[in-house]
């Protein structure tokens, strides 16, 4: 069963800055909560095509594969699994000028089925509703403490 969770934040800060600062591996254990690891596969970093494996750690490990699938410089980032835990996160930016930013976040996961897809949900719920708020949090601290 699908799971989607919706976000959207205000920061302090242009467009251009927020959206280089989500683009950019390197930062995203930064702020993003429960991320355990993120490593490039391949020499892509950025952009459609890029994939990188990663685990969080929510409650139990959950490891992925992703693919970006969709990139629009200072508009949107699409990131896919191609294996491990399903999902889609989709980032877009809205510049609302006097250098401040709207950040959305669409994020779409299924945990497997059966028995062991029920321990995995019932030890991942309650750190979801955390791992959003911690997120958005750091997010804005990062880039506006820059």
């Amino acid at each position: 069963m699908p799971t989607i969770v919706e976000k959207s934040v205000e920061i302090a800060a242009p467009v251009a800055e927020v959206f280089a600062y989500v683009d950019d591996f390197t930062t995203t254990k930064d702020w993003m909560y429960g991320l355990h690891r993120i490593d490039p596969v391949g020499e892509q970093l950025r952009g459609v095509g890029a994939t990188y494996d990663g685990v969080m750690k929510l409650g139990v490990s959950l490891s992925s594969r992703i693919r970006c699938t969709g990139w629009e410089q200072d508009r949107l980032i699409e990131l896919t699994s191609i294996s491990g835990i399903r999902n889609t996160q989709r980032w877009t930016f809205t510049d609302l000028a006097a250098d401040r930013t709207r950040v959305e976040a669409w994020i779409n996961y299924s945990l497997p089925g059966g028995p062991a897809g029920r321990a995995i949900a019932s030890a991942v719920k309650p750190f979801v509703s955390i791992a959003i708020a911690h997120t958005s949090e750091a997010l804005v601290r990062n880039i506006e403490e820059r």
